[in-house]
């Protein structure tokens, strides 16, 4: 089944083949996309499928008008319902394979289509490519690869491509213990210069999307951000987040920290000149580590000069500050870098958030939704999370005041208010059936507004 999910891995996989043509790493885009859509590509859910370059300029023309949202597809006519590979066809597909052991997916498709196994109106291509996605053993042998030369490189302007990682640093006290500190930078390849870096606790995508909304508020927008293959780089969040500010997130090969040379280079430095100077038994929380760190950095590192640039990374930066493409909208942005996660509605239109409950319409109760957040309303009782379904946004939420509940004066004896099936979201058939019987549900929030006459009428719900 096609769920939201598995819609926005398509978008961004379709954004991974189209953003060498909108951030100007290719020189002509028709041959570009015809060398792309040459070989079949690995989409997820369809599994390996060919292409036409004309595909490829669609998807590129939907991306420069509706941005990342315009790259997912669709549902299906027929979704829910399955096409069946059933064992016998299996087993012809297994022989077929051990006789032409690498011949590719679709020549193996049309060889069955030839021999009768397969029948085209049963067993499509797409649905054929899905089988062997999940069934690798099935898959055509593939050639060893050849040893591949590796090259030192270096892009001529500025934030034309950055570098990340992670370095591991100090332990410092908190309270009775020692915690573990974790320096997250962003280096700009050019000229060297970290267009920003922090300390912190964790090594999440929480710690990740802090730094890299400073630095792209600092520094404008970079085409491409290369990383290593780290949880917190591959997570779906960071995936999104570079895909709708239109940047490409490139990762290296594995076990191969030769190609991020300048990233490592720069952390070495960070090592031998800020890290050998401090006493961590001296700095008594992470502020004053950062506060060390970033006066390190600007009074050293950006001004010192480069062996290979002839010149510091503050000056060589500056002398391009033309290139900066500062991002229009910053509430914009902030959207970008809210958190997501997926929670289901209760029956009383409560959820749970980070061991905090919150209340919402009670329309979305027994639904599932996705929460949008920035960590720091967690601890704001009056802010919302906002809820979107399938992309679109739905409703907020708002934190449960127990106290105030506990004080709710009921008008009287009554029935709960009946719950029509329509005032639910279809959540791809997940939703409880309601019956034509009463329905006990308690709203936090209608409660609250039937108890206080002194709300205005607007926020009792009144007209």
């Amino acid at each position: 089944m096609l769920d939201n999910e598995k819609r926005e891995q398509i978008a961004l996989r379709r954004f991974s083949l189209i953003s060498p043509v909108l951030n100007g790493q290719v020189d002509n885009q028709k041959e570009y996309f015809i060398e792309v859509t040459s070989k079949a590509i690995d989409m997820p859910y369809y599994g390996m499928r060919m292409y036409s370059p004309k595909t490829l300029g669609s998807w590129l023309s939907d991306y420069r008008r509706g941005g990342i949202d315009a790259l997912k597809p669709g549902y299906r006519s027929d979704r829910g319902k399955s096409r069946k590979i059933d064992d016998e066809l299996v087993e012809k597909i297994r022989e077929k394979r051990i006789q032409k052991p690498r011949i590719n997916s679709s020549m193996l498709y049309e060889s069955l289509l030839k021999d009768g196994a397969i029948l085209p109106q049963e067993v499509s291509l797409s649905t054929f490519y899905r089988f062997l996605a999940a069934n690798p053993d099935l898959t055509a042998v593939k050639e060893p690869d050849e040893e591949k030369e590796m090259k030192r490189f270096a892009h001529q302007y500025i934030n034309e491509l950055w570098q990340s990682d992670l370095l591991y640093g100090s332990y410092l006290k908190v309270g009775k213990s020692k915690k573990q500190t974790y320096l997250i930078a962003f280096l700009d390849d050019a000229s060297r210069f970290v267009t920003y870096s922090q300390w912190s606790f964790s090594q999440n995508f929480s710690a990740l999307r802090v730094v890299l909304k400073e630095a792209v508020l600092r520094k404008g927008i970079p085409s491409m951000i290369y990383t290593d293959n780290g949880k917190i780089f591959r997570s779906a969040q960071m995936q999104m987040v570079c895909a709708q500010m239109g940047c490409s997130l490139i990762h290296s090969p594995p076990f191969q920290a030769n190609t991020r040379g300048k990233i490592e280079r720069f952390f070495r430095t960070v090592r031998l000149r800020f890290l050998s100077q401090i006493n961590p038994a001296e700095i008594k929380d992470i502020d004053e580590l950062n506060l060390l760190y970033w006066q390190w950095l600007e009074e050293d590192y950006h001004r010192k000069v480069h062996s290979e640039l002839k010149m510091s990374p503050l000056d060589f930066f500056m002398a391009q500050s033309e290139r900066i493409k500062i991002f229009p909208n910053p509430a914009l942005l902030d959207e970008y870098f809210l958190l997501r996660v997926k929670r289901k509605v209760k029956h009383d239109a409560t959820l749970s958030l980070d061991n905090i409950l919150y209340e919402t319409d009670e329309h979305l109760a027994n639904s599932r939704v996705e929460v949008r957040y920035d960590p720091e309303w967690l601890s704001n009782s009056n802010k919302p999370i906002l809820l979107y379904h399938e992309g679109k946004k739905v409703g907020e939420a708002r934190q449960v005041n127990f106290h105030d509940n506990a004080h709710v004066k009921r008008k009287g004896p009554g029935r709960p208010a009946r719950v029509k099936p329509e005032d639910f979201i279809d959540t791809d058939n997940e939703t409880k059936n309601v019956s034509d019987e009463s329905y006990n549900h308690i709203s936090f929030t209608s409660i609250s507004k039937a108890s206080n006459p002194n709300l205005p009428n607007e926020e009792r719900g009144e007209g």
